[in-house]
């Protein structure tokens, strides 16, 4: 069976959620371990999916690409920690780093993917205090540790290039320029999930990207064909129907 889905960029966050919510390192995780869920728009959905708490997904950015360009979340708020399921309140990634083990995981989002599939962040450069945010932080310790990285990241976030292109050039020169902060781009390593990964975790069905785009608040939609048994499309059918009509994220304020 085939079908053809259109999903606005929240749709697709909110099905990228799901499926994060259901990788069995996370499940794992949740019952006895630590996970940090680092700032950003899509991890706001899996935040949702995770604590069953409704969260403000706007204000739980950091940096953010916005209409007047590279912008910075003037009230940039903490992590979300779960301890064995439960809410670590008024505590942030780097007083819980030393805790952190194998078994354990970080979800942290990302501004581009390459057709390499190598994803990367934005990073405010050129201030006197930039330390790199929290991929800063837990990037070498947790591949020494063992740590799992999970990488949710949209298709409207796919670029004709490698990231590792743009991050050479940008880390081997200032920017002379920018629409809104300055920013280099570095590449993650981890586990990444597209719209293509969460429904093949979610329905075992496969998908594959057929345009992208759209117009009227529809900016940023990708249009995935779905193929496989009569039952594992009709599923996928169900979990988007679920889903259409997801509020796009606002800019924090």
């Amino acid at each position: 069976m085939k079908a053809q889905i259109v999903l606005t960029s929240s749709e697709s966050k909110r099905l990228i959620a799901k499926a994060v919510s259901q990788i069995d390192s996370v499940k794992n995780a949740l019952k006895k371990g630590i996970i940090i869920i680092c700032r950003g728009g899509t991890n706001a959905f899996i935040a949702e999916e995770l604590t069953g708490q409704q969260i403000d997904k706007g204000r739980f950015t950091a940096g953010y690409i916005g209409p007047k360009g590279l912008s910075v979340n003037p009230k940039i708020p903490k992590e979300i920690i779960l301890v064995d399921g439960k809410l670590k309140d008024n505590s942030a990634l780097s007083e819980v780093m030393k805790d952190l083990r194998t078994g354990d995981v970080i979800i942290k989002g990302a501004n581009a993917i390459g057709p390499d599939g190598i994803p990367a962040v934005l990073l405010g450069r050129g201030q006197p205090n930039a330390n790199g945010g929290t991929l800063g932080i837990f990037e070498v310790a947790s591949m020494a540790r063992g740590v799992e990285v999970i990488v949710p990241v949209g298709l409207e976030k796919l670029i004709p290039c490698s990231v590792l292109l743009g991050s050479r050039e940008i880390s081997s020169s200032k920017i002379d320029y920018a629409i809104g902060v300055p920013c280099g781009l570095v590449p993650i390593f981890g586990t990444v999930v597209t719209e293509i990964e969460a429904i093949e975790a979610l329905t075992g069905a496969e998908a594959i990207p057929i345009a992208a785009g759209g117009i009227g608040g529809a900016e940023g939609s990708i249009v995935l064909l779905i193929t496989g048994e009569e039952a594992k499309v009709k599923h996928v059918i169900k979990i988007i129907e679920s889903i259409k009509g997801e509020l796009p994220v606002l800019e924090p304020t």
